[in-house]
């Protein structure tokens, strides 16, 4: 991998391989080896971003065959942070999260993604007390994906009412929109 090229870090890979716990067995686990994720040997300590939106997707249209790609999308997000936080670096994560309550939480929403890849970068606008708007620059094929990474990472400060929405989209970037 070339010192510029975008990455995902091996604990976002194992938030994800969490997510899907009891699935990969069978026809999945050959999927994944044939996107590069062998699953046999140990993991890489980075994966291209290309070849992980690929995961991404296998991971929606395989948990969440029958739903509309947008909503698979999300919930697989919901299950990506009850898996990531099963690891080292998301304990640690949300032992924090519960420590600075949900406007601080998403005031350091930019450094929280930064430990997951290279390359993410959230810019985090406070429009009122209880209401931030979060412009992600790179969401890949995925924002509803993003969207509930920013929701149910947020909710693990213990908030109550919150609602999070893709307010608006350009390319890749996808700017939401979290209120309480």
């Amino acid at each position: 991998m070339g010192s510029h090229e975008q990455v995902v870090f091996s604990h976002t890979v194992e938030g994800l391989l969490l997510a899907l716990k009891g699935r990969l067995e069978g026809p999945l686990r050959e999927k994944l080896k044939a996107l590069g994720l062998d699953l046999d040997r140990e993991l890489e300590s980075a994966y291209p971003n290309a070849q992980w939106q690929q995961m991404l997707l296998l991971g929606a249209e395989e948990l969440f065959p029958n739903v509309p790609m947008p909503r698979a999308k999300w919930l697989l997000g919901e299950r990506f942070i009850s898996g990531y936080f099963e690891t080292n670096m998301g304990r640690a994560l949300k032992g924090m999260l519960k420590l600075l309550g949900p406007a601080r939480a998403l005031e350091r929403t930019s450094r929280n993604m930064a430990t997951g890849s290279n390359f993410l970068q959230v810019e985090v606008e406070r429009l009122a007390p209880t209401d931030y708007r979060l412009k992600v620059n790179d969401c890949g094929l995925h924002p509803e994906f993003m969207g509930a990474l920013c929701h149910f990472g947020t909710m693990a400060t213990g908030v109550k009412g919150l609602t999070t929405v893709v307010e608006s989209r350009a390319g890749i970037s996808a700017t939401f929109r979290a209120r309480w």
